[in-house]
């Protein structure tokens, strides 16, 4: 029913979303989780790779030259970007709107990752944003001075 390349999308897309689960369990990141629980946000993470791979590869044939069917490097790589970026997108919104009660005040601008520990992306997202326009000439001092 879908192209190849939709396929190949479809399979980074659920695997993108899966890793990060999987990564901001083990790190500790609840602003990232879907699920309250590290342990069922692994399970989700897992769950969704291996069935993304699974589903991939057992479809169809796609061990194919990109001059049979397959996708060429160029195709490919486009396809692997706009992939990753959607996941991460959905990822990050979708983490906000659910985790949208984790406000943590006393976050910290600079504390980076660290900061999805106790808030939400889009509330690190947004104090981070107004530190760096609050505070961009003393940052970038050290870098232009000698």
């Amino acid at each position: 029913m879908f192209t190849f390349a939709t396929d190949y999308f479809l399979l980074v897309f659920a695997s993108t979303i899966g890793v990060i689960q999987l990564s901001a369990s083990f790190g500790g990141l609840r602003g990232l989780l879907v699920f309250k629980s590290p342990v069922v946000a692994r399970a989700f993470g897992i769950i969704l790779v291996v069935v993304a791979i699974i589903t991939f590869f057992a479809t169809e044939d796609r061990i194919l030259n990109d001059f049979k069917g397959g996708l060429d490097a160029n195709t490919q790589a486009l396809f692997f970007f706009l992939g990753v970026l959607a996941g991460g997108a959905v990822t990050f919104i979708g983490s906000s709107l659910i985790n949208i009660r984790m406000n943590d005040a006393d976050a910290s601008p600079g504390s980076g990752l660290d900061a999805l520990r106790d808030t939400n992306y889009l509330r690190a997202l947004v104090l981070s944003l107004r530190y760096w326009t609050r505070n961009w000439r003393q940052q970038m001092r050290s870098y232009f001075s000698g």
